[in-house]
């Protein structure tokens, strides 16, 4: 891989953080017209993406990663205490996460060897990683989480379980066993009360 080509990757996942909290933030419609009240609009959109979201923390995470992967020293240590000082979001150096994440309030803790899959919402004051239990003993191995996942507010995933695609985890659930695909589980420890994803009106 070129220099060009590894510099092309980074700005094509720093655009797809923006672009994904962009399609996900709740500011008024931009007007096309007037040109004035246009680069207001976007220029408040941009703010807003920017600083009124936990973008610049993913954005971390992706830059973090980057640095890590071309050897640059300190570097990731800054980009760490970034996402730490302005949104409470800690993700450890060995985990791997997909395109297309959203974080929306920021507080989350994601840290052991850990996969999560693309399009996931984590909602605050969740936790992802090592169990800590003695059931497996010490393992660095945490959850392996599907795409479009969304983990409630306050939730725990915790050991070596895997957790299939379109699954929905309820607030505040402990999550300690394998999750199928497409059901909601909910209390702790979970328990699956749906068994196929909830059919949404157009």
């Amino acid at each position: 891989m070129t220099a060009e080509h590894s510099r092309q990757g980074l700005w094509d996942e720093l655009r797809g953080v923006y672009h994904t909290y962009d399609a996900n933030s709740y500011g008024k419609p931009i007007p096309k017209e007037p040109w004035s009240d246009r680069m207001r609009g976007e220029g408040e959109q941009f703010a807003r993406v920017l600083f009124g979201m936990p973008t610049l923390a993913v954005m971390m995470f992706r830059l973090r990663n980057w640095l890590v992967a071309h050897d640059v020293p300190l570097l990731p240590y800054v980009c760490e205490l970034i996402a730490t000082g302005t949104w409470r979001v800690t993700i450890g150096r060995p985990v791997e996460i997909g395109p297309a994440l959203v974080i929306p309030h920021g507080h989350v803790v994601i840290d052991g060897v850990v996969k999560i899959g693309s399009d996931c919402v984590i909602n605050p004051w969740v936790t992802i990683g090592l169990s800590g239990s003695r059931r497996w003993g010490f393992d660095q191995r945490g959850p392996i989480i599907g795409d479009r996942v969304h983990v409630g507010t306050g939730a725990k995933v915790l050991g070596p379980i895997t957790v299939g695609d379109d699954v929905r985890i309820g607030a505040n659930a402990v999550v300690i066993d394998d999750v199928p695909s497409g059901a909601t589980v909910v209390g702790a420890p979970a328990r699956v009360v749906r068994d196929k994803p909830p059919e949404w009106p157009r």
